[in-house]
């Protein structure tokens, strides 16, 4: 004779309000300051663009570099936005 003592839950386990709420808010600040990041990134590195291209000095960081940050901080900041939009 085999006795069960314990089986899965036939029913999706919901966690409490108590629990969600923080976790959520959590996210949705999470979100917000990745976004203003992001914003912030491009702007200087494309000031950081601008100086480069009218100075005549030795570059700070190399157009490739401030290239791929710049299109890593659209694409995070696109990402955060879709994100945001989704928790609501």
């Amino acid at each position: 004779m085999t006795i069960v003592l314990a089986q899965p839950p036939t029913e999706p386990v919901e966690w409490p309000d108590e629990v969600w709420q923080p976790i959520m808010e959590g996210l949705s600040w999470l979100l917000w300051f990745a976004i203003i990041t992001c914003i912030a990134a491009l702007f200087v590195c494309g000031a950081m663009f601008v100086n480069q291209r009218k100075s005549t000095g030795t570059q700070v960081v190399e157009d490739a570099t401030l290239a791929r940050i710049l299109i890593c901080a659209a694409i995070i900041g696109s990402a955060s936005g879709i994100a945001k939009a989704v928790l609501a």
